[in-house]
């Protein structure tokens, strides 16, 4: 990022202070980054959020009062322009899918470097991306793919060729225009194709759309 654009700002939760310090210290690091707010759990994160609008949290998943996946599902029905990432000591799959579906953008475990943590706040913010670690995005993909815990019901919604195209663009990573570019169609076209999709599908982030593409088979490996 330039040294003139404004600092991403991010909101941290954790019900242990020891890591929440450390957590803070090391995105501090970043001139990129600024933590504007700490919560020590569920109740107080959804309050900071709607008091402080911050660019994106990071959150752990076992807190009192609302777990994280709690948190984040009240947080993105508020529709704030908030962006939502887990970081964790949880591994299981179905808390992970759960964590999906209340709409994080990224998931990662708090053993993560602190490269990886930098990448997966600036794809989500700054590219809207979705970030798994590279470790484990395969299994990210394929947990989506083949589990039986399905983080949207099917509606038996089906797609046009060009909408297939798009949700198959958008879970490679690619950004709106460079799906305009791959498919020879405006930046403007993609966006309102990207946002009846959404609809269609009743998802709200971009994760979203990246979950319900894997868990319905619309996109695999």
């Amino acid at each position: 990022m330039s040294g003139v654009m404004q600092q991403i700002s991010i909101v941290i939760a954790d019900d242990h202070p020891f890591y929440r310090d450390g957590l803070k210290n090391i995105i501090s690091l970043n001139p990129s980054f600024k933590v504007v707010g700490e919560a020590s759990d569920g109740l107080e994160l959804v309050q900071l959020v709607k008091a402080l609008q911050p660019d994106v949290i990071i959150t752990d998943i076992s807190m009192p009062n609302k777990t994280g996946i709690e948190a984040v599902k009240k947080i993105i029905s508020l529709k704030l322009p908030t962006k939502a990432i887990a970081l964790t000591m949880h591994s299981e799959d179905e808390i992970i899918l759960q964590m999906l579906d209340a709409g994080a953008m990224g998931y990662l475990d708090k053993n993560t470097s602190k490269d990886e943590l930098y990448q997966a706040i600036e794809s989500v913010v700054i590219h809207d991306k979705v970030f798994f670690p590279e470790a484990t995005r395969q299994h990210m993909y394929k947990l989506l793919t083949e589990s039986s815990y399905k983080p949207y019901p099917n509606k038996n919604i089906s797609f046009s060729e060009r909408e297939i195209e798009i949700i198959k663009l958008i879970c490679l990573e690619n950004k709106s225009k460079d799906i305009a570019e791959k498919l020879e169609i405006s930046t403007r076209t993609v966006e309102s194709h990207r946002e009846r999709i959404m609809e269609r599908m009743d998802v709200r982030t971009t994760a979203g759309l990246v979950a319900y593409a894997f868990s319905h088979q619309i996109v695999s490996f």
